[in-house]
This record gives C-alpha cells, structure tokens and sequence, in this order.
C-alpha cells in the first residue's frame, strides 16, 4: 500500500510539531545538553541540567547550533507509541483519513513539560524541514509497509529429517518423490516448511490477495543454499520442500556421524524486496557416505538404491580396462559380442567377466570377512577405496566387480544372499539368463576366474531350490534398473 505524497505532508505540515514535540521527550530532550537544545553551561541551567532554560545557554544559543534531529530515535518512538488502531488503519486506503486524527487525538492524550515541548520547537524552528520529512517518511512509510505485506502470513517447520544418510543424501528427491505419511499426508524429506495466508477472502473491509513467498533453506558446510519460491493465496497453505545439492567431499570427510543444524528463513516477496517474517533451524545429524543407513519404511525399491555404491565412472577405471585388453583376443573387449573362438554371445560375455577377475585377482586385494551384506548400518567402502586399500568386504568386491562390468557397458548385478553378496551379469542384452562370479576369490591367490564363476553358480542355484528368492530372504539388484529408475552413481573423488 502507498501513502499519498500529497496527503502525508498535509499530515505532517499540519501537526509536525505538536505531534513531535509530544513524542520526542526522550528523542530531544536536551537532557544533559546532549542534543544541544539546552546549552552546555546555561546562565540559568548549570550544564544544561533537565534542558531547562537551554535556550539561553551560552554554547547553544537560540538552538543554532542543534539543529540536527536524532531521526531513528523519533522514528521508534513514533512506532512505539502509535497504537495497533494506526496499522488497522493504514493497512487499507480508505482508512488513509483517520491518520491524522489518531495521531492528533494521541498527541494531546498525555500533558507534556512545556519547557521540553518548547526546547524542540526551537530545535525543529530552525531544522531542514525537507530533509527531515523525507527521513521520517522513509524510516515510518517502510516500517509501515513491511507489516502490511507480512501481516497475514506465518510459516513453521512441517516435516524434517532426523538423520541424514550422505550415501544417498543427492538421492532424496527421487527417494521420497511423492512420499506420504501414515496418514496419507506429505512427507516430503529432508525438511518442508509449510507456509500460511491467514487473509480471510470476502471481507469487504480489509483487502485480502494472494502473497509471493521465497523459502532459503541451508545446512552450512554441506549443501548449497536451495531455495523455493510459490503463491500462497488467501486463506490456503502451501507446502514447500526444497532440493539440496550436498557436498560430496565434505560428506566424504566424514569419519563418523555429526550434528548439525537445517537453517530456514521464509520471505515475502513484494516490489522486488524480500521481507523475512520465518527464520528457523532443525537440528539433524549427518552420517559418512559409507554407512548403508536405514530410511523411511515405504519408500520405492529400498535395496535398488545400494546402486549408489557401483561407481563406473571411478578414478583407475581407464587402467583397468586398458589392462583388460591383454587379457582377451585380439586386444579387443566386446560386449554382448561374439569372439571366434567361442560358441555363443554368452561364453563371450563370461570371457569378458573371467578377464575382469584376472585384472583384479593380480592386484591381490584381499577379502574381509563379515556376517552380513546389504544390511543397515553397515559401513561399505566405494569401489575406489576398495582398489586404494586392497581389502573388501564381500559386498564391496561385488560392487567393485560390478562397477567395471557396467563401465563396460554389461548388464551387472549384485546378488545378495543371507549374510553374503557376489557379482552377476546378463548374458546377453536384457536376457533373462544370468552368470556369476564369486568375487571373495579375489584374495586367494590360488584361485581361478573358473572356480570362482563356478562358485557362484552354485550358490545361486542353492538359493532358487530353497525358495529364498520368492520369500525375499535373498535379492537380484538390477543395476541397469536402478539406473533406468533414476538411481545414479555417487560422486567419489
């Protein structure tokens, strides 16, 4: 809403100095001679002393010399004392008239020290006037203008994330796309403010419209500042859920989980200016990108997004496939092609498989015995530390294996089975015929790419007999289908 120019004068023309003289008693009182109204050693007023007689002081004669407003004091005590009536009042045009009148009628409310009120005139007699009226119709018209536009809306926290996995923290927005609480409400994660117009639409009496509103939210240290922006209109609520992008080398910096604190601020926006009426923070804690960790119940898939972990796209990929080349015909290494020597596309492809152990198998990583794969909170290294450190998991030389397989442009997967994983890969393109490779064989040194595929095999077959893959007790993660699900590989440096 904008004051008429011409009506804020007549306002201010009109009552500028009774007004001010009733609201400035400790804006200009001249107390101790500090504002210059009283005199620093008045004849009649040693040291200017409650201001009285200031006016004759010696060092501010006539008020001459104090012609400088303190223009932030007046401007709060205009604000302070101005009543929650005023801001009715302003927040529609119509109402515009009554400004006057309850400034006047509060003006003369209270019996003012006739030597304080005096003391100011002369100050104000001898003021820019022009220079005066634009500070307070800056500093009272803005105060005025930011309440209006924010009046009607208020904002609070409506779902937030107690634990943040950095595993899958870039993934959140297609983990929880269209998530939904118990009671079918949104629950969208890692945190949405929802955000409120309290403007009751079809009071004649009070304006009522639609606001634009802008949500910044930040975990400091690890994401980007995301940001929202949507209307809001009268009477209605609207959900806002940002999408982060995290830091992956600050998550992998991580050696253990840290507390750490979502900063929320809401805004109205209104003439290109940005007014907060919602600041927040949520505490949350933020575990290494390492640990498989446990989320909501519900979501899509939960174990196609241990696709995170099969890294293609990992440093010393270009090595090991340049190694690769020695190891098959003719230096060449097709994929879901048949080589001359072999009788079908299938034994190709398991010719390309056995080469990858090969590559591997003399890089002597060792594995690491566990007693479960797959399973929540276990901490699982990327298939690039795997090859820094030589040592894996049975899980992490699967998901290494895996990783070069569809950096090859096979078709992997991890099989996971009760208290082990191995690798597998489609014989042929989408083919419902699989192979294996058991790759915990990798650190004997005496084992063969044969045993190892023959191994597999039978550990599989043992798996179908039982029925533990109908039960669910054991799993196929398809990682081209968690590619084409939109499950991408983490980002490891």
């Amino acid at each position: 809403m904008h004051i008429p120019t011409k009506l804020y004068k007549r306002i201010f023309n009109a009552s500028l100095i009774t007004i001010i003289s009733c609201f400035m008693l400790t804006a200009c009182s001249g107390e101790d001679g500090k504002d210059g109204i009283a005199g620093a050693k008045g004849e009649n007023g040693i040291d200017g002393e409650n201001g009285k007689n200031g006016k004759d002081g010696k060092d501010g004669k006539d008020g001459k010399d104090a012609i400088e407003v303190n223009i932030d004091s007046l401007a709060k005590v205009l604000r302070d004392e101005i009543t929650g009536t005023l801001w009715d009042s302003l927040y529609a045009e119509p109402y515009v008239d009554t400004v006057y009148k309850i400034l006047f009628d509060n003006a003369y409310g209270t019996t003012w020290m006739d030597s304080t009120r005096q003391a100011l005139i002369d100050s104000l007699n001898q003021a820019n006037y022009d220079s005066l009226y634009k500070k307070l119709y800056d500093s009272v018209y803005t105060d005025i203008y930011t309440k209006n536009a924010i009046r009607t809306l208020d904002a609070y926290i409506w779902t937030s994330k107690e634990n943040i996995y950095g595993a899958f923290a870039n993934q959140y927005p297609l983990m929880y796309k269209d998530f939904t609480a118990s009671d079918g409400t949104d629950y969208p994660m890692p945190i949405s403010i929802k955000v409120r117009n309290t403007c009751e639409a079809g009071n004649s009496k009070v304006p009522c419209r639609w606001k634009k509103v802008l949500l910044k939210s930040w975990i400091e240290g690890f994401t980007d500042t995301a940001t929202v922006t949507t209307v809001v209109n009268p009477d209605a609520s609207e959900l806002l859920a940002p999408t982060f992008h995290f830091n992956n080398e600050a998550l992998l910096a991580l050696t253990a989980p840290q507390s750490v604190q979502f900063q929320n601020r809401v805004y109205a926006l209104e003439n290109d200016q940005e007014i907060l009426f919602h600041s927040s923070s949520k505490a949350t804690k933020i575990y290494p990108m390492q640990i498989n960790g446990g989320e909501l119940v519900g979501i899509p898939n939960p174990h196609l997004w241990e696709a995170v972990w099969v890294t293609p796209g990992m440093d010393s990929i270009s090595t090991i496939l340049n190694e690769l080349k020695g190891e098959l015909p003719d230096s060449t290494v097709k994929i879901y092609q048949k080589y001359a020597e072999d009788e079908s596309v299938p034994y190709s492809s398991r010719r390309v498989a056995k080469a990858v152990f090969n590559v591997l198998h003399k890089r002597g990583i060792h594995y690491v015995q566990n007693d479960g794969a797959g399973v929540n909170a276990q901490k699982i290294n990327y298939p690039v530390e795997v090859l820094r450190s030589r040592d894996g998991l049975c899980i992490e030389t699967a998901m290494l294996f895996a990783s070069i397989l569809e950096a090859l442009g096979m078709q992997a997967l991890i099989i996971e089975i009760p208290g082990h994983a191995f690798v597998g890969w489609r014989v042929e393109k989408n083919s419902k015929i699989l192979d294996f490779m058991e790759t915990t064989m990798l650190g004997d040194p005496n084992a063969t790419a044969d045993q190892a595929n023959l191994s597999a095999q039978l550990k599989y077959a043992d798996e179908v007999e039982d029925g533990n893959f109908d039960s669910g007790e054991s799993r196929v993660i398809d990682i081209s289908k968690a590619r084409e699900f939109g499950i991408l590989p983490n980002d490891i440096p």
